[in-house]
């Protein structure tokens, strides 16, 4: 495809907004979480409070069993022996078992529904994003990076949302309920007990900072190594062609490198967090361990109190360990929604004024009207460009590589706006109408059409998706398609494969044109549609290029002038300036740039039907033109 695809892009947000230097977790890495996912959580809010009710319960129920236990022993078991009270606390312990068992059902099944939900929310409304970001952010960012975005980032969200419940709130609240119990039990093992938090918060945090850094720097990498993945993939043509697997299996191994040197930092660091915690829970069970035994040897606590406060603080230790686990997690979280904050901190360049209305139908001409453009920190690519494309005309643009014709075209698509002066249809500057409906009456024909992954008809379809199937065979006629289709095993329905693959260069640029029709499009552009194929090729396509565009108003962008003889009006542009226009035949009697260019077309014509002994007739007339024969 020729258009020209530069520009002023927006720079990403700079590495350094992520505080590598703090000391501890930082707050913001926290806000950031809730921040981001607020939005998203809005539309669940009835089935979060219902997950939260679960949870309340369920912690309720929790609190209850280490009661019971210290109930068991000292009543039950000990003292006065009561067997109602043995049997009483048994069946409360099992009916609070099984109770905690469907409640807990009941709480993955919510966890799982409400936060798949919202990762399809998210991978949605990014893709959303992704639609309107300008079309220089595309050529500017390699595509694996791009897709790491939807594979790496929204998968790394999603573990860490659905792993929030189960590995960090219901921690929490066992936490939480554990210490209260402690107290309840001995205040002095209590207050001992509570010495495990500063030892497991206080190391563990250090190593938390730091992972929290590595994941989001651990996310860049892997976009880095999909991206050259991606790169190498599609051009497996050209890497095969110059033997470049040895350099781009170094190239991707340097990649993989710098990544795996990112990840093990993060996964041990990670790992630091549980195995720091691990050991201050240890210290502080052994300290509980021996004084709590001692006091029930002296009598000072009874056996019931030392049982469950044991048992209560190695469920807490137990918690604590699950609460340290998720922080690796949930650096990757952050380092995901960072990543992804990224893309949304690039905005389109282009956008709908805030009034804009509908663009009515083309009825007098395209003009531009002192139109002036340059690329970010390039010398201008159009300068004071004044020209008029009439309702129904052929027109051609013309001119050497850099002369501003892909430019011509990506202003009237409105992929970007002038710099100076204006783009106008019937009078209106395009920039006070929708881009969807200045789009919609523009048919697209390129040099390299990308064909879907589908079928021919959805192909087809992709040009307008409300097509009949009357309409889609329409415009397979009008582009001369129609009966190859209809060959084909399965017809319309027949998957073209990946770019369509499965079909000649030919035979795509045919059903191009077709999807482009199919539009019913006022404009027809040809951005050199015809220049990748050969002369036989390139001649049955403009024969029928030039039926569809007889009731049509048409731009053609091509470097093989032999394409544009028959068009009413031929523009010339040279350093992004109109420089000649006219027919065909005027252009060449004024031997200007058009007859230099048209000379030398001819001159490579003429060379080649001697070299191939004058096959045809057209080149044998080149030939004789320029007296070589």
């Amino acid at each position: 495809m020729a258009i020209d695809s530069r520009a002023d892009l927006p720079e990403q947000p700079p590495d350094e907004d992520y505080d590598d230097d703090s000391e501890d977790i930082n707050p913001r890495d926290v806000w950031t979480i809730v921040r981001f996912l607020g939005p998203y959580s809005r539309p669940y809010r009835s089935a979060l409070l219902l997950l939260g009710g679960i949870l309340f319960i369920e912690t309720l129920i929790n609190f209850s069993f280490p009661l019971a236990t210290q109930y068991l022993i000292d009543d039950g078991l000990l003292g006065d022996r009561d067997f109602n009270v043995l049997v009483g606390a048994l069946i409360f312990i099992a009916a609070g078992a099984l109770g905690t068992t469907l409640l807990g059902v009941a709480l993955d099944y919510f966890n799982a529904k409400i936060f798949t939900s919202m990762t399809k929310d998210i991978r949605e409304k990014l893709f959303a994003h992704v639609q309107t970001l300008s079309m220089p952010y595309f050529t500017r960012t390699h595509a694996g990076e791009l897709l790491s975005r939807f594979s790496g980032d929204t998968v790394a969200l999603e573990g860490t949302l659905t792993t929030m419940v189960p590995w960090l709130l219901v921690p929490l609240a066992e936490v939480i309920y554990s210490v209260v119990l402690m107290f309840y039990f001995n205040v002095w093992l209590g207050l001992i007990a509570c010495l495990v938090f500063p030892l497991t918060l206080i190391v563990p945090r250090l190593f938390a900072n730091w992972t929290f850094t590595l994941g989001y720097e651990k996310r860049k990498r892997e976009a880095e190594v999909m991206g050259a993945a991606q790169e190498n993939v599609s051009a497996q043509a050209v890497v095969k062609a110059f033997g470049l697997e040895p350099p781009m299996r170094a190239r991707f191994g340097f990649l993989n490198l710098l990544w795996q040197a990112i990840a093990f930092r993060f996964h041990f660091f990670g790992a630091l967090i549980e195995r720091s915690c691990n050991t201050g829970v240890y210290i502080i069970h052994f300290v509980i361990f021996a004084l709590g035994a001692y006091w029930v040897y002296s009598d000072r606590i009874s056996m019931g109190s030392f049982v469950a406060l044991e048992t209560t603080f190695l469920s807490m230790g137990y918690a604590l360990t699950y609460v340290t686990q998720y922080v690796p997690m949930l650096a990757q979280g952050s380092g995901s929604i960072n990543h992804l904050n990224d893309i949304y901190a690039v905005a389109p360049q282009v956008e709908d004024a805030p009034n804009a209305a509908a663009l009515p139908r083309l009825d007098r001409e395209v003009a531009f009207e002192g139109v002036s453009f340059h690329y970010a920190e390039d010398s201008f690519a159009l300068k004071k460009v004044d020209l008029r494309i009439p309702k129904g005309a052929f027109t051609a643009l013309v001119g050497g590589s850099g002369s501003g014709k892909s430019t011509v075209l990506n202003l009237l698509l409105r992929l970007y706006d002038p710099t100076e002066g204006a783009v106008t249809i019937d009078g209106r500057d395009i920039r006070s109408v929708t881009q969807e409906s200045l789009r919609r009456q523009i048919g697209m024909v390129f040099q390299d059409n990308y064909l879907f992954n589908a079928t021919v008809l959805e192909n087809i379809r992709m040009g307008f998706a409300g097509a009949t199937q009357e309409q889609v065979e329409s415009a397979a006629r009008a582009a001369e398609i129609h009966d190859f289709i209809v060959s084909l095993p399965e017809g319309y329905n027949t998957i073209v494969g990946e770019r369509g693959s499965q079909l000649s260069g030919g035979q795509r640029q045919r059903l191009a044109i077709a999807r482009a029709l199919v539009r019913d499009p006022a404009i027809l552009i040809l951005d050199e549609a015809t220049s990748a194929l050969d002369y036989t090729t390139e001649a049955a396509l403009n024969q029928t290029l030039m039926k569809v565009a007889e009731a049509r108003t048409v731009i053609m962008v091509t470097h093989r002038l032999s394409s544009v003889v028959s068009a009413a009006n031929i523009i010339v542009l040279d350093k992004g300036q109109v420089v000649e226009s006219g027919t065909h035949e005027e252009l060449r009697k004024r031997k200007g740039a058009y007859a230099a260019l048209w000379r030398d077309q001819l001159l490579h014509a003429a060379q080649d039907a001697v070299a191939d002994q004058c096959d045809t007739a057209s080149d044998r007339a080149a030939a004789e033109e320029l007296d070589l024969v």
